[in-house]
This record gives structure tokens, sequence and C-alpha cells, in this order.
């Protein structure tokens, strides 16, 4: 089997990916304009399909086009956190330490393990992704993320985890002048007459899953889900414009002032655990080695 492309042809169709043109992407590189259109040529007749549509002032990836800027920043980023873990000495600590999260308030107490850690050893760089837990599981098989952030994941003892201490609250986001504001905290039946914004991990076609799942019980059956989200800023834009009320966790969401809108707990309370994430028995640098220990201290 002939080897693959070479990092520098990634690093040159990713960057014409992001600047749009061959002019812009070339003057990036320090490359001339002929010499990348060439080198984008010649990665279009290795792998035998057409990765960018020209247009007359412009380029923009194909359907195979997007597929392979996807893979070939996979690939790039890995190459260049593997050229990094070798670049130091053995007496200091540095490098890059990739963490993948979901959106949780409990990412504080990592944050705070960040700000220490960076405190001993400053040439240490974190880098965070954040993303939904089925993005985050794939970043980190591929080896683009030391460690991740994942709440009531039911599938954490495949790996290395550490459960961090705090939980994180379910509750309703909604408008001020929604009847429902009225309650101090909000039961399984309140919600069963309305549509819902619910979060992409907590829904399918059969009901809501995890822990909102067994909060909901019978009255999972028969909810109006308007929309799902994997992020909640425009999930909120939904709600301000009454589209639904959302089932977010507690503090993601600016509520109160201006915003038009109110958060309320559920009740019965219903709660995700978080973990710390790493994959077993695969060698990792010296600087998430010792942050891995911070955690654990």
């Amino acid at each position: 089997m002939e080897e693959f492309v070479e990092i520098r042809a990634l690093r040159y169709y990713l960057a014409v990916c992001e600047y749009g043109t061959m002019s812009r992407a070339a003057e990036a590189l320090h490359v001339t304009q002929p010499a990348l259109s060439r080198q984008i040529a010649a990665l279009e007749r290795e792998l035998g399909c057409d990765l960018l549509e020209r247009h007359s002032r412009s380029v923009t990836p194909t359907e195979q086009g997007l597929y392979l800027r996807r893979r070939a920043q996979e690939i790039v980023g890995l190459a260049d956190q593997t050229a990094a873990d070798f670049t130091h000495d053995e007496g200091i600590v540095a490098g890059d330490i990739h963490i993948g999260a979901g959106e949780s308030v409990a990412m504080r107490q990592v944050a705070q393990h960040i700000a220490d850690f960076r405190a001993r050893y400053p040439h240490v760089r974190f880098h965070l992704h954040s993303a939904i837990a089925t993005d985050l599981i794939e970043r980190l098989e591929h080896g683009l993320d030391d460690l991740v952030v994942l709440m009531s994941h039911p599938d954490n003892d495949r790996y290395g985890h550490l459960r961090l201490q705090p939980t994180d609250a379910w509750g309703v986001v909604m408008r001020k002048d929604d009847p429902l504001a009225a309650q101090e905290v909000i039961g399984p039946a309140d919600l069963a007459d309305a549509p819902l914004v619910m979060p992409e991990r907590s829904w399918s076609d059969d009901g809501p899953l995890g822990p909102l799942g067994a909060w909901f019980g019978e009255h999972g059956r028969t909810l109006d889900v308007a929309a799902t989200y994997n992020l909640s800023f425009n999930a909120a834009l939904l709600v301000q414009e009454g589209a639904g009320r959302m089932l977010t966790l507690e503090g993601l969401t600016a509520t109160g002032g201006n915003t038009g809108l109110t958060f309320r707990l559920l009740y019965p309370p219903a709660v995700s655990i978080i973990d710390v994430v790493w994959k077993r028995n695969t060698p990792r640098s010296r600087a998430v080695q010792l942050f891995l220990e911070e955690l654990q201290a």
C-alpha cells in the first residue's frame, strides 16, 4: 500500500480551506501561488478526486474535500502534538495538554487545577475543546485530546476515570412571563403541555435519556420536543423567542437582568455526575502525567 500524502500537503490544503483563496493562502504559507496550486493539484491526483470547487475569486471544499479537511485537522493536530512532546528537555515540564469537555460549571474545578498547575509549570499550555460526549470520545480515541470531561457518561469503565466532587443540577430556562416562572421548582407533569428545547445528548426518538429520562419517567413518552441543541447559547435564543422551555444544567445560561429569562430547578432533583476520563495504557507526556496526578491528589 502506498504511503499516504505528506503532512505538508495537508497543511497547505487546510490553509486553502481556511483563507478561501489560493492567493491569500499562499501569502500566509510564504509560498508562491503557482507552487501552492501545483501542490493542491498533486494532492487531488493522488486521492483521485476534486477537493475544491473553483469559483471566479474563491475556492470551497467539495464533499470529499470537507471529509479530508476534517481528517487533515486530526492528522496535523496529532503530528504537532507528538512533535511538541519531544522538543523539551527532560528536566523541564513543558508542552501542551489538550482537554475536551462538555458544558458544565464543574469545569471550574478543572480550571482551578489548571491555574495552580500553571503557577508551578509556566511552560505548559492548555487547549480546551468544547463538544458533546460522542465527539469528545472520538477525539480521545484518536489521540486529539489527552483528557475529556464527561457528564453521566454510561461507558466510563472502558477508560481510566476520576470522579469530580461536584454534580450538575438540571433545571428549566424559561421566559419570565411563563406561567411556570411563578413556581419555585418544576415537576415532570409541569413540562408535559408545552414545547421543550432538549440537549441532544439527552434525547432520542424513543424519549429522554440519562438522568432526564429517569426524571421524566412515564411523562417522557408524551413530551413535545420542538428542538434539540448541543451548546446552550443558541438554545437560549429559542427560549427568548418563545419556541419552548429549555432543559439545561444550572449555571450555564445567563438569566435575570435584561435577558427576559429565569431558571428553575427540577424536583425531585435530577443531577449529572462529572468524570475526567483518559485512555488506559497509552503513553502520556510528562506534563499530562503530572497534571493527571494533580487532579487525583
